[in-house]
């Protein structure tokens, strides 16, 4: 038994992007001499309401097995060659990057709990990257109890902060060079940027986290095109993109709990998908006409 390991998960649409991001994802697991697990759709179970609920699944296998530390990234990280071995780096402790203020989690620990949170912490913690150590996950693991409520990140983000505050676990701080959201280097998220990490170059980040607005996939083929690969196992994955479609439509859907696409593509030579969130409807062309149609006059209808 190794005395590291790596978790990611990859349920429905995922697998998208993690196309791109598990070969460096691998690549770091091998370098670090740390065992590599993937959660997918046979580990859900009813009671988690969304994938990134596995997180609480996965840090139980992980407090239930003989690792003495994990490292939990999600599928939408690219780990970008020349990053350090974390787990020589940081010797101990349980280590997660912050986020905003914790306003928004005291808000929906109210509405959701009825338990006022209120100044308990500056920031909460986002759970797109983790470090822990084995003891502070099987105390971790002892507050995580059902029933789990959706947060105002679509996911387990929320619940996790409040288990995390109500184990008293010391959290200490993870460098954003660690945990970089893409988007800030491109301003999307005010008052963000490279220097946030206290880098000056888009490839000395280590941990590329693509949680960005609109489809991550067109976000790290751009990043490809203008950066070069950069991921850690060196070697460029193929495209996933279908060469031969032509989107003829893209939207983001709004209030879903996951997976918000709503794409609308002509895949020359074959016939007309529409991806839903994480599933596509497959039309020939004189179908779709015929849905573009009855569509036209539901709403004809649903305004007169």
């Amino acid at each position: 038994m190794k005395k590291n390991a790596i978790y990611t998960i990859i349920v429905g649409q995922a697998d998208r992007y993690a196309h791109y991001c598990m070969p460096s994802i691998r690549a770091y697991a091998e370098a670090t001499d740390s065992e590599l697990y993937v959660f997918t759709e046979e580990h859900m179970t009813p009671e988690y309401p969304t994938p990134h609920f596995l997180m609480f699944e996965l840090m139980k296998h992980f407090g239930e097995s003989e690792h003495e530390r994990m490292l939990y990234i999600d599928a939408d990280i690219i780990v970008h060659k020349g990053t350090p071995d974390i787990f020589k780096t940081f010797e101990s402790g349980f280590y997660m990057r912050e986020g905003h203020t914790w306003d928004k989690l005291s808000k929906w620990t109210k509405e959701s709990l009825n338990i006022d949170t209120d100044g308990a912490r500056d920031k909460y913690f986002s759970s797109g990257a983790l470090l822990a150590d084995k003891d502070d996950v099987v105390k971790f693991n002892s507050f995580v109890k059902p029933p789990f409520v959706v947060g105002p990140w679509h996911g387990e983000m929320a619940h996790f902060n409040y288990f995390l505050l109500q184990s008293g676990i010391d959290v200490k701080v993870m460098h954003p060079r660690w945990h970089f959201t893409r988007a800030w280097a491109s301003g999307v998220r005010g008052g963000k940027s490279l220097q946030t990490a206290d880098v000056d170059k888009f490839e000395d980040i280590y941990f590329m986290h693509y949680a960005v607005p609109g489809d991550k996939v067109d976000w790290i083929e751009g990043d490809f095109k203008t950066y070069g690969y950069l991921g850690y196992d060196e070697e460029p994955p193929e495209s996933n993109v279908n060469a031969g479609v032509i989107v003829l439509s893209t939207d983001q859907l709004q209030n879903t709990i996951q997976d918000k696409r709503l794409d609308v593509e002509d895949n020359v030579g074959e016939n007309i998908h529409i991806h839903y969130r994480n599933l596509r409807f497959d039309f020939t062309i004189r179908d779709f006409i015929e849905l573009a149609k009855a569509c036209e006059q539901g709403l004809t209808r649903l305004y007169e």
